[in-house]
């Protein structure tokens, strides 16, 4: 089953949406994942496994002195990326999480896209993961991963 995603349909994009709309179409070209979805609470049909990305967090990081707070600014971007998976025992889900870690990790940190919106002045970073423990009813394994992306905040990118 090819991994489904559907695009935003955001007239003007920024920054922000740039990044996370690439964000989802990076996970959906990880060899094996089965779908992948924004802000939602699963994906169509419990689709395993699944790539699950919240808009997460904007915050400002610093500004250049002299510049209007609107006109310039670095913000930073932290959006939820958690991977679903299904393993058919205790010791397949260790392996399974490590594996789209490591794959889902690299393709975002090497892709050419993302690393153009950040941008000269800005960053890609990857700060660690946390697997929680599976939901005793599905039986399902979670791993959220933390990346952070830091860009120019352009008022002028926006109208």
């Amino acid at each position: 089953m090819a991994a489904r995603y559907a695009a935003s349909t955001c007239s003007a994009v920024d920054k922000r949406e740039e990044i996370l709309s690439r964000l989802a179409a990076v996970c959906v070209s990880v060899s094996g994942i089965a779908a992948v979805v924004r802000n939602a609470l699963d994906v169509p049909g419990n689709a395993r496994p699944a790539v699950i990305i919240q808009d997460g967090i904007e915050a400002l990081m610093d500004q250049p002195e002299g510049v209007r707070h609107s006109e310039l600014q670095r913000m930073e971007l932290s959006p939820g990326l958690s991977v679903y998976v299904r393993a058919g025992g205790a010791a397949d889900a260790g392996v399974l999480l490590s594996r789209y870690r490591s794959a889902i990790v690299a393709a975002v940190l090497n892709d050419g896209t993302l690393r153009d919106v950040t941008g000269t002045n800005g960053r890609m970073r990857y700060e660690g993961c946390a697997v929680l423990p599976p939901d005793a009813e599905a039986k399902e394994h979670r791993l959220d991963i933390t990346l952070v992306f830091s860009y120019a905040f352009r008022l002028d990118e926006l109208l």
